[in-house]
C-alpha cells in the first residue's frame, strides 16, 4: 500500500513539474547603443553609459553581479567589444576593448554612481595577467598596463556594493 501510493506521488509530481515553465533569471541584459538595457522583473531599463564604454562596436555584455541595499540597486557588467568600428587589417583592427562597469541606480533606475575600469585594451595596451575569478560574491582581476608601467589588482564583493570596485595599483615587476 505505500509502495502504491508513493509511485502515485512520484507520478502527480513528475506531471505537474513538466507542464511548468522556468524560472526566469531576476536581470537581463544587452547593448543598446551607448549603453546597455537592462531588464528586471518584465520592465526594461535604458542605462546610457557613453563614456564608460571603450568598445567602438560592443560584442558582449553580461551583468555579474546585481542587487540591492539600503535603497539602491547595484550592478556589475562586462562590457566588451571591437577595438574599432569596421573591418581593418591595421593597427587594432580585430583589437579588443572591454570594461568592468559598477553602477548604483536609485529607485528611478537613474545612475546615482558609476565607476568604469578598461582591463582589457588594444589602444592602451592593457592586458589581463590570469583569467578573472568569479566567486559566488566576489570578484577579482589583475591585469598590467603596459603605458603606464603598473599592474592592477582589481575586486568586488557583492555583500558589500555600495564599497563599489577596489583598485590598488603597483609599479609592474621587472621581468
Amino acid at each position: 500500500m505505500k509502495t502504491a501510493v508513493l509511485i502515485a506521488f512520484l507520478a502527480l509530481t513528475a506531471s505537474l513539474s513538466f507542464g511548468q515553465t522556468p524560472v526566469e533569471p531576476a536581470y537581463k541584459v544587452r547593448a543598446r547603443k551607448g549603453g546597455v538595457a537592462v531588464t528586471f522583473q518584465r520592465k526594461a531599463h535604458r542605462l546610457d553609459l557613453a563614456g564608460r564604454i571603450d568598445a567602438a562596436k560592443v560584442k558582449s555584455v553580461e551583468l555579474i553581479f546585481g542587487g540591492e541595499k539600503d535603497g539602491f540597486r547595484y550592478l556589475l557588467i562586462d562590457v566588451s567589444g571591437d577595438s574599432r568600428d569596421g573591418n581593418y587589417d591595421r593597427q587594432c583592427g580585430a583589437g579588443t576593448e572591454s570594461n568592468l562597469i559598477w553602477l548604483k541606480l536609485d529607485a528611478a533606475w537613474a545612475i546615482s554612481d558609476a565607476k568604469s575600469v578598461r582591463y582589457q585594451s588594444c589602444w592602451s595596451g592593457i592586458e589581463l595577467n590570469e583569467p578573472i575569478k568569479i566567486t559566488k560574491t566576489t570578484l577579482a582581476m589583475t591585469f598590467d598596463n603596459v603605458r603606464e608601467d603598473v599592474t592592477v589588482t582589481l575586486f568586488y564583493n557583492a555583500e558589500e556594493p555600495e564599497q563599489g570596485l577596489r583598485i590598488a595599483e603597483a609599479p609592474t615587476k621587472a621581468q
